[in-house]
């Protein structure tokens, strides 16, 4: 197959106007602002630059491209959708990751050629490709200009230009004449703050740049190289025999036990001295932790199994590990039915939630390594299907509103024990608020009591600007304007300068 080649008059010019468009967007309203639906817009331009720099450099976009840069917007409404703010911390991480990718992969033209390996390289050679790129554009930016002298004067002023601003940046809180002029060029640009968002501009302006550059001038795939292993590890067969088996006995009896709580009362109603809150709490994440430890084992027992090994060997290992795979499954079920029981018993919380969402995620990566070892091989795919089961669990969890959820259940069960954590409610953040203002009148007293005072506390949202709008501060406003609150009576503490 014959690949395009790159244009070489019309692909610098779009790969600086649409980094620089891009840069500019993102300084007007990332810097200083509320988290809102600004961090979607500028993913989305930032996507549609590097997916436009490759369509006019190469004639195409590469499907892995595609779908990394839409999973990455997708992923960034989420952030306009929450108010939590861990939620918008791992949006931002995941969405730098699939962008980081996108970046190191440029060129691929399968996404069976991706693989979970890859994600140890983005943080470090992302950056790296990305400067490069950025220093390659600025490098060459002054080609179109006829004079050397004033090639030199371009070059020279992307070079001097960051080192002046971070200059100004550093000695600026030393010397009160230089605060005081950029606090004077701050006065003039009242929008663009001289030169905090000068240099957030330009960072951006990196990014962008180098990463359009990459796609512009990458025809082919430039994956990072591992260094071989010297000396291949193994574990001879009767070590992962009687490893597999020891596993597979222990799980299994463990799988047969908690089985026979169906039919005869658990521990904890047989005069054990074990609760039912420890049965029902203890466990699930002792099971969780162990269900990852055995399945990691499988792994390496696939990596280093012995080259000689004969097929029938072979046959006998993998039947322990489907065995153990099975073994494993339920074992994930009883850790979920605890939660479960924990959750009716006791309410729901979000450390609960989490547990049961990477409970189904775990029990979805076992699935798919049993298909691999039913396939008499755990391929490279493996990790790439494991990543994408986790990253489809995370995009489900960002658009839920599990607080919500969690409040609703919470009352839910309040108007049938009479329990509920008044404390923990007024704890959830402003994605919840509605959903108690909404249902305070079926929390029972005095805990309801508890709750309105805390929403009477409650500060409503400062108004936004157009880019900085969010669904939860919209829908919290609206919430706590919707009643007439009684007045903060909640005392907090001052403090005295000695």
């Amino acid at each position: 197959m014959t690949l395009p080649t790159v244009d070489p008059v019309r692909s610098p010019k779009l790969v600086w106007i649409a980094a620089v468009l891009t840069s500019f967007l993102g300084a007007a309203i990332l810097f200083s602002a509320e988290p809102g639906i600004n961090w979607p817009i500028w993913v989305a331009a930032a996507s549609a630059s590097l997916i436009a720099s490759r369509l006019v450099a190469a004639r195409r976009a590469e499907i892995p491209l595609l779908v990394l840069v839409a999973w990455a917007t997708l992923l960034s409404v989420a952030f306009a959708l929450t108010d939590t703010d861990f939620l918008h911390f791992l949006i931002v991480l995941s969405d730098a990751m699939l962008l980081g990718l996108a970046t190191i992969t440029l060129g691929a033209e399968n996404w069976s050629e991706l693989s979970a390996k890859l994600l140890v390289a983005v943080p470090f050679l992302a950056p790296l490709r990305v400067l490069a790129g950025t220093a390659h554009e600025g490098s060459n930016a002054s080609r179109s200009i006829s004079s050397p002298r004033s090639r030199a004067i371009v070059k020279g002023t992307l070079f001097s230009v960051p080192l002046v601003l971070i200059l100004i940046v550093l000695l600026s809180s030393a010397d009160p004449i230089i605060r005081w002029s950029t606090d004077r060029i701050a006065a003039w640009l009242p929008d663009w703050s001289f030169p905090p968002r000068v240099i957030f501009f330009a960072f951006l302006l990196v990014l962008t740049l180098g990463a359009n550059s990459i796609a512009a001038r990458q025809i082919a795939a430039r994956f990072p190289q591992y260094p071989p292993l010297a000396v291949k590890p193994t574990i001879g067969l009767t070590e992962q025999r009687m490893m597999l088996w020891s596993a597979a006995v222990v799980l299994w009896l463990f799988v047969a036990l908690q089985a026979s709580y169906f039919i005869h009362p658990p521990p904890a109603a047989i005069g054990t001295g074990v609760t039912f809150a420890d049965f029902a709490r203890r466990g699930f994440g002792e099971l969780s932790f162990a269900a990852t430890i055995v399945a990691a084992i499988i792994l390496i027992l696939e990596f280093t199994r012995p080259v000689g090994a004969t097929d029938r060997d072979r046959a006998m290992l993998r039947r322990l590990e489907l065995a153990l795979v099975i073994a494993l499954e339920l074992v994930l079920i009883s850790a979920f039915r605890r939660v479960v029981l924990y959750e009716q018993a006791y309410g729901f919380t979000e450390a609960r939630v989490f547990a049961q969402a990477y409970m189904f995620a775990m029990a979805l990566a076992l699935a798919a390594l049993g298909l691999e070892i039913m396939r008499r091989r755990v391929s490279v795919a493996f990790g790439r299907r494991v990543a994408e089961i986790a990253l489809g669990v995370f995009t489900i969890l960002v658009f839920w509103n599990y607080e919500s959820w969690i409040a609703n259940r919470n009352v839910d069960r309040a108007t049938l024990t009479g329990k509920f954590d008044a404390s923990y409610a007024s704890r959830l953040s402003r994605d919840a608020i509605p959903t108690l203002v909404r249902r305070r009148g079926e929390i029972p007293q005095p805990q309801r009591d508890t709750v309105e005072m805390r929403l009477a506390c409650k500060t409503l949202p400062a108004d936004r600007r157009w880019f900085e709008w969010n669904r939860s501060t919209v829908a919290t406003a609206k919430a706590l304007s919707s009643y007439d609150r009684p007045p903060c009576s909640i005392i907090r503490p001052t403090y005295r300068a000695d």
